[in-house]
C-alpha cells in the first residue's frame, strides 16, 4: 500500500509524499510528481491550463506498482504532448513499431513516419531526407540535425552519419520537420530527427534479441537495465552483420551505448551519456541499366579491386543536467565530445579522417501562464564546433599510395533561439520565435595554401504560426517560417573560376492537421518551401559542369500524410503517403524542370491483423508510382516499383516473442536509389542502385 499525497500551488509546497520505497514505486512518485506539474502549470493536450489559486487535492491512495512498461508509456504520451505544442509538422514514432521486424537501418524505423523520405541502397547506406533536404547529397547526411537524447550527433558542419544510429537502442523517436526543430536550435530545411534512449527505469531489466535473414544477415543485442533511489543506468550491445545482395556488399557493425542518471534532489538531476561504435561497410557503388540487365548482383566497375568501403569510429561522451526550482521553470543544459575516425575508400583515393566534435547548449523553458490561458517561452543558446584532420592517398588496389591533400577543418556555428506561444483565447495559440546564427568554415590546404579559405555566414530565421485546438483530440496549424543552412565542408570546394557556394535559404508555408485517440491517429500538412540559393551539382548553359553551387531559384511543395486507423476487431490499418514536387522556378539553364533523385510519390500501407496474443499477421506494401528524374535537365527517367511483404509473429511465452519477415515476395527487381545527374543528355550511365531481392528474417526477443 502507498499513500501519495499531492499538493499544487507556490513551489514551497509538498508535490509528493510516500510511504515506502522501492524502484518501481520511487518512479512512480516521480511520474505522480511530474502529473501533478503537469495539472498545475503544463498543458493538458494542446494547450495549457493553470490556476492562480492554490489548488489543495485531497490524499489520493494507490495500490500497486507501475512496470517499466508502464513507465515507458507514460514518457511516450508526455512527448507527443510535447510535440503537439508545435504549429508543425512533428511526430513520435514508437519503437515497438518497428521491432516487430527488422530494424536494421535509418529506412526500417522510418518507414511509416510521415513527411519522412528514407530509401535503402544497400546495408545501413540510406537516402534520408525531409522535403527535399540534402537532394543532392550521395553520401552522408546533409539538411536534418541528428540528435541523441537532445544532444547533437551531427557535425557541426552540418553533415551527419547513418552509422552513428542503432535503432534497437532508442525508445522513440521525435521527428521535427522543417522550421519547427527550433527548440534544438534546429535551422535547416529538413529540420531535425531525435533519437530518445531508455533509462533505467523506462526499459526492462534485460532484454536479449538475436535475428537471422537472407543474405547472411545476423544481429543480437543486449541491454540491461537497473535503478534505485537515487541512481538509474541503462546499458545496450549490439552487433549486426550483412553479406549484402550484392558484390562487395558486406557490412558489419558493434555499438555500445549507456546512461547513468541520478537525481541529486527534486529540483537538480544529471544524465551522462557514453556511445561507442565501430562500422564497416562496403561500397558496391551504383550501376548502368545495361549491368544491372546483366547481373544486378556485382559491383561497380574497380569497386571491389579498391576495397571501396566507409569505416567509421565514433567514442562520444555527453552530459545533461536539468535544473526546475519550481513549477514554472526548467532549465536543461548539455555538454558533449565526440571523437571519430573515418577510413573512406573510393575510385578517386583514401580518405583518412580524424575529427573531434564537442558542443554545449543551454535552454530554458518558462511557464508564464495566466489563469487556464497558454504563456510559454522557450530560449536557448547553443555552440558547436568541428574540427578533423583529413589526408588523402593515391588508391592503389586498396592501399594507400601517395599522399594527394592534406587539410585542416574548422567548423563553428553558434545559435541564439527563442520561442514564445501566447494562447489568445480558448482553443486558440500564436507562436511566435526566431533563430540568429553565425556560421564558420576555415580550411587549411598544407599542400596548396593559396586553396585555403575561411568562410562565415550569418542570418536571422524568424517563425510565426496558429494553433487552433479544434477538439480535445484535434488540432490545425499553420505557420509562415524562414531556414537557414550553411553548406558543409563536402559543399564547399575551391575552383578557380568559381567562388565559394553561399548559404541556403528558404521561406516555408505550412498547414496542418493532427488527431490522436488512443491508437488511432492522423498526421497530414501540405507546405510551400521557396528556396533562393539552393545547394546542388549544376552544369551552366554550355553544359560545363560547375560542381556543387548556389541554384537561383527552387520551389520544394508537397503532401504528407499519414495515419493508423482502427478497421475491423483486432485490425489496424497504417498509411503513409507523400508527395515531392521540387523543381527549379524558372531558371535560365532549367527552366521549370523537376529536380532529381527523390521519387514523386511514396505510399506505403499496411494491416496488422491480431488473430491472437501468440500470433499477429502483417501484410503490407510500398509503392513508388511514377518516374524518378536521373538529371535535373529531365532527359533520363527511372520507372516506379510496388512491393509486397508478410510479417507474422507474437508471443511464444510471456516475456518471449517472434517474428518472420518476408519482404520483396514477387522478387521484382527495381532501382532503390538514384545518384543525382546535372544533364545526362539522355545517354545511361552509372546512376542507378539496385534494391535487394526476396528476402527472409526471423528474429527472436526475451524481456524480463
Amino acid at each position: 500500500m502507498i499513500k501519495i499525497f499531492l499538493y499544487t500551488g507556490n513551489s514551497d509546497q509538498t508535490l509528493w509524499h510516500v510511504d515506502t520505497l522501492n524502484r518501481p514505486v520511487f518512479f512512480g512518485k516521480v511520474a505522480l510528481s511530474l502529473l501533478a506539474i503537469f495539472l498545475g502549470s503544463t498543458p493538458a493536450g494542446p494547450a495549457w491550463a493553470q490556476t492562480e489559486e492554490v489548488a489543495v487535492l485531497p490524499t489520493v491512495t494507490v495500490t500497486g506498482s507501475l512496470t517499466p512498461d508502464d513507465l515507458a508509456r507514460e514518457r511516450l504520451e508526455q512527448a507527443r504532448e510535447e510535440m503537439a505544442y508545435r504549429a508543425g509538422g512533428t511526430s513520435v514514432v514508437d519503437a515497438k513499431d518497428y521491432r516487430d521486424g527488422r530494424a536494421g537501418n535509418m529506412a526500417d524505423v522510418m518507414s511509416y513516419a510521415p513527411g519522412v523520405y528514407a530509401q535503402t541502397r544497400h546495408g545501413e547506406e540510406t537516402r534520408f531526407s525531409i522535403r527535399g533536404s540534402g537532394i543532392q547529397r550521395g553520401f552522408l547526411l546533409r539538411g536534418i540535425y541528428l540528435y541523441q537524447d537532445g544532444i547533437p550527433l551531427s557535425h557541426a558542419d552540418g553533415a551527419g552519419d547513418f552509422q552513428s544510429i542503432d535503432p534497437l537502442a532508442a525508445e522513440y523517436v521525435e521527428i521535427w520537420r522543417g522550421a519547427n526543430a527550433l527548440e534544438f536550435g534546429g535551422n535547416s530545411l529538413g529540420g531535425a530527427v531525435n533519437f530518445v534512449t531508455p533509462t533505467g527505469w523506462t526499459a526492462p531489466h534485460v532484454v536479449l534479441r538475436a535475428q537471422t535473414g537472407s543474405y547472411g544477415q545476423s544481429q543480437s543485442h543486449a541491454s540491461f537495465a537497473g535503478a534505485n533511489e537515487r541512481l538509474d543506468g541503462f546499458l545496450s550491445l549490439s552487433h549486426s552483420e550483412q553479406d549484402g545482395h550484392r558484390d562487395h556488399a558486406r557490412t558489419r557493425a558493434t555499438r555500445f551505448s549507456g546512461n547513468v542518471g541520478l537525481m541529486f534532489n527534486s529540483a537538480w538531476y544529471a544524465r551522462l551519456y557514453l556511445t561507442h561504435i565501430d562500422s564497416k561497410l562496403q561500397l558496391p557503388g551504383a550501376l548502368t541499366r545495361s549491368a544491372m540487365r546483366a547481373d544486378r548482383h556485382q559491383s561497380a566497375p574497380g569497386y571491389a579491386e579498391l576495397d571501396a568501403d566507409n569505416n567509421y569510429r565514433m567514442s562520444r561522451a555527453a552530459l545533461k543536467l536539468e535544473w526546475t526550482p519550481t513549477d514554472k521553470v526548467k532549465w536543461i543544459s548539455s555538454i558533449y565530445l565526440a571523437n571519430r575516425d573515418r577510413l573512406h575508400s573510393m575510385a578517386y583515393g583514401i580518405l583518412d579522417q580524424q575529427s573531434i566534435d564537442t558542443g554545449m547548449d543551454s535552454r530554458g523553458i518558462l511557464n508564464l501562464s495566466k489563469g487556464a490561458l497558454t504563456r510559454r517561452l522557450v530560449v536557448g543558446a547553443s555552440f558547436m564546433k568541428h574540427r578533423a584532420d583529413e589526408r588523402s592517398y593515391a588508391n592503389l588496389n586498396g592501399k594507400a599510395g601517395r599522399q594527394t591533400r592534406d587539410n585542416v577543418l574548422i567548423g563553428r556555428q553558434y545559435t541564439l533561439y527563442g520561442e514564445y506561444s501566447h494562447e489568445l483565447v480558448e482553443s486558440w495559440t500564436l507562436q511566435v520565435g526566431a533563430q540568429a546564427v553565425y556560421a564558420g568554415r576555415d580550411l587549411r590546404n598544407l599542400f596548396a595554401p593559396s586553396n585555403s579559405y575561411s568562410k562565415h555566414f550569418t542570418g536571422v530565421s524568424p517563425k510565426i504560426g496558429l494553433i487552433y485546438n479544434y477538439s480535445e483530440n484535434s488540432q490545425i496549424y499553420a505557420n509562415l517560417s524562414r531556414s537557414l543552412e550553411a553548406p558543409p565542408f563536402g559543399e564547399l570546394v575551391v575552383r578557380p573560376a568559381y567562388p565559394l557556394a553561399s548559404d541556403q535559404k528558404a521561406t516555408t508555408l505550412e498547414l496542418g492537421y493532427r488527431f490522436r485517440n488512443g491508437d488511432s491517429w492522423v498526421d497530414a500538412a501540405i507546405y510551400r518551401s521557396r528556396l533562393h540559393g539552393e545547394l546542388l551539382s549544376l552544369n551552366d548553359a554550355n553544359g560545363v559542369a560547375l560542381g556543387t553551387v548556389n541554384a537561383d531559384r527552387t520551389i520544394h511543395q508537397g503532401i504528407e500524410l499519414g495515419m493508423q486507423i482502427p478497421l475491423y476487431t483486432h485490425a489496424t490499418g497504417r498509411f503513409n503517403y507523400l508527395f515531392n514536387d521540387f523543381r527549379f522556378n524558372h531558371d535560365s539553364v532549367y527552366g521549370k524542370n523537376r529536380l532529381a533523385g527523390i521519387a514523386p510519390h511514396v505510399l506505403r500501407a499496411e494491416i496488422e491483423w491480431k488473430i491472437s496474443p501468440y500470433l499477429f499477421m502483417t501484410p503490407s506494401i510500398e509503392w513508388l508510382p511514377g518516374n524518378t528524374k536521373i538529371d535535373h535537365a529531365n532527359t533520363l527517367s527511372q520507372g516506379g516499383y510496388a512491393l509486397f511483404g508478410l510479417t507474422v509473429g507474437g508471443k511464444m511465452a510471456r516475456n518471449l516473442r517472434w517474428f518472420v519477415e518476408g519482404r520483396n515476395l514477387t522478387n521484382r527487381k527495381y532501382v532503390a536509389g538514384t545518384a543525382a545527374q546535372a544533364n545526362v543528355q539522355g545517354r545511361d550511365g552509372a546512376y542507378y542502385f539496385p534494391g535487394d531481392g526476396r528476402a527472409f528474417y526471423a528474429g527472436l526477443e526475451w524481456r524480463l
